[in-house]
């Protein structure tokens, strides 16, 4: 059924399809990860912990990785202004306060070295 216009039912429904195609999906499709966090290598070592996250296309100035207990959670912005985040249990403690990272070529790679545990000096009573 027309209007007097010429548009009709089905003329509305594939606008209002398209509207909803360009505002929506299309964005939804940009809004693909920038990080691939499926893809991070996490390799253990005697003493420490190495992850490695391909990273392209992202300002390392943004990418926030915080350390806490047995866990390493890393942060990078995504296309849409939001953050994506991954994180990673590990079996032993780490310690904060040596860990590093570094960007190389697209790439972060963060060194994670295990705590040492601490022996306790017995006294006599």
């Amino acid at each position: 059924m027309a209007t007097s216009r010429g548009f009709g039912i089905a003329d509305f429904e594939r606008a209002f399809d398209e509207f909803f195609d360009e505002m929506l999906i299309d964005r939804w499709k940009c809004a693909a990860p920038s990080v691939e966090f499926e893809r991070a290598q996490v390799i253990e070592h005697r003493d420490r912990y190495e992850v490695r996250v391909a990273a392209v296309g992202v300002d390392p100035a943004k990418i926030q990785a915080e350390v806490s207990g047995q866990r390493l959670a890393v942060r990078v912005p995504d296309k849409l202004g939001g953050t994506l985040e991954s994180s990673f249990a590990f079996s032993n403690s780490i310690d904060a306060d040596t860990s590093t990272a570094k960007w190389s070529e697209g790439t972060l790679l963060i060194t994670l070295p295990k705590k040492k545990g601490r022996r306790i000096a017995l006294k006599a009573s």
